[in-house]
């Protein structure tokens, strides 16, 4: 009597299922990104799935390649003792009559009292906070970084000091080596500067370390920007001169441009076309040469607008200068003025609530936010 038993692998049908098969990566893959971090957001951090899945570096990286092709409005509103992150599509084709638009992905960290939060940087989120540490009789300012996405917050380890009167700290990305770090500047009583560099780890084994800056200035303003792994900031010179720092994030370098202009100590600094914008364009940081641009609003910026106060957040990719208010009673609209068209479109967002600056309540809004799934 012959075997009934047959050879799986010689039957075709079955080859043809096998092959046609996704792998778990590739399954993985093919779902859409809000989906996955809703997913894995209703999973406990220490979750064994959780933490295997979002410490392989090649998925994080290919999640964010992703991310980056649609870049997000990041909305960061600061309420009493909480910091509240919601983010929204950011639109590509703005057309009159655009349809609101919902924000998601709410997420609130306790804070006790906010004194700076910076920019959206690669997804990540720097916050200086002034808070009652352990043993400590005063407060003190504590740097916290922040992942929306993993719904992470992780307090900076303390820097290598013991006198010191001001503290400014910076967030910056390296696109090469892939890695964050944050700039630390500390100022003393003496007038003694001294300059530290953090490389965010996952495997929490960070250490500060002292790096050397030759240009002599001032305590830096709040303003900063990371554009293509430069760190852009303010400062002054010993004569009172206006100065833009920038520092290299991979070379950790220092390298200063002269303004222009005097008056520019807090002016808002933005990414223009790859390049850095303080009301005029660096051209060219070697040889210290700007442009002045002029940009003359239509008169139905004050149809939309009317008499609202609003802050300027910065510019896309598709050249809309992109203004959001600094409260709001009932709805929440982000303006797009395109300087090409001479176009306004105003765009409401749903799902940010009421809020009024005066009553500690404030909302920031950050272009270009990318969901980052890398764990801290």
């Amino acid at each position: 009597m012959n075997s009934r038993r047959r050879n799986v692998s010689d039957d075709p049908q079955t080859t043809r299922r096998r092959s046609s098969r996704l792998s778990s990566d590739e399954l993985l893959l093919s779902i859409p990104i809000d989906l996955v971090i809703e997913i894995f957001s209703r999973l406990p951090l220490k979750s064994i799935r959780w933490a295997s899945v979002l410490r392989r570096s090649d998925l994080t990286e290919l999640f964010l390649t992703k991310s980056l092709a649609h870049p997000q409005l990041l909305f960061v509103r600061r309420k009493e003792s909480k910091v509240i992150f919601c983010s929204s599509s950011q639109p590509q084709n703005l057309v009159e009559n655009l349809s609101p638009i919902a924000v998601d992905h709410h997420i609130a960290f306790p804070f006790e009292r906010v004194y700076d939060i910076s920019s959206s940087v690669n997804g990540y989120v720097s916050i200086s906070d002034y808070r009652m540490l352990k043993r400590r009789k005063t407060p003190e300012f504590v740097g916290v970084i922040c992942n929306p996405s993993t719904r992470q917050c992780f307090t900076l380890p303390k820097m290598k000091t013991k006198k010191k009167t001001a503290v400014r700290s910076f967030l910056g990305y390296d696109p090469i080596e892939k890695q964050h770090k944050v700039l630390a500047m500390i100022w003393q009583k003496d007038g003694a500067e001294m300059h530290q560099v953090l490389t965010l780890k996952g495997n929490g084994n960070m250490t500060w370390r002292f790096i050397e800056c030759r240009i002599q200035h001032s305590f830096p303003g709040r303003e900063c920007i990371c554009i293509n792994g430069v760190l852009y900031y303010n400062a002054k010179v010993s004569k009172g001169d206006n100065m833009i720092l920038y520092f290299d994030v991979r070379s950790e370098k220092y390298i200063y441009v002269k303004f222009m202009e005097r008056g520019m100590f807090h002016a808002t600094l933005i990414n223009f076309q790859g390049k850095l914008v303080s009301l005029m364009i660096l051209e060219d940081p070697e040889k210290h040469e700007w442009s002045k641009h002029i940009f003359i609003l239509p008169p139905t910026w004050k149809d939309l607008v009317g008499e609202k106060i609003l802050y300027f957040v910065g510019v896309t990719a598709t050249n809309e200068f992109v203004f959001s208010p600094s409260s709001s009673s009932d709805l929440y609209y982000v303006y797009y003025y395109n300087f090409d068209k001479e176009t306004i479109t105003r765009v409401q967002i749903q799902g940010i609530g009421a809020f009024e600056r005066d009553k500690g309540s404030r909302a920031l809004t950050f272009l270009d936010h990318v969901e980052h799934l890398k764990l801290m």
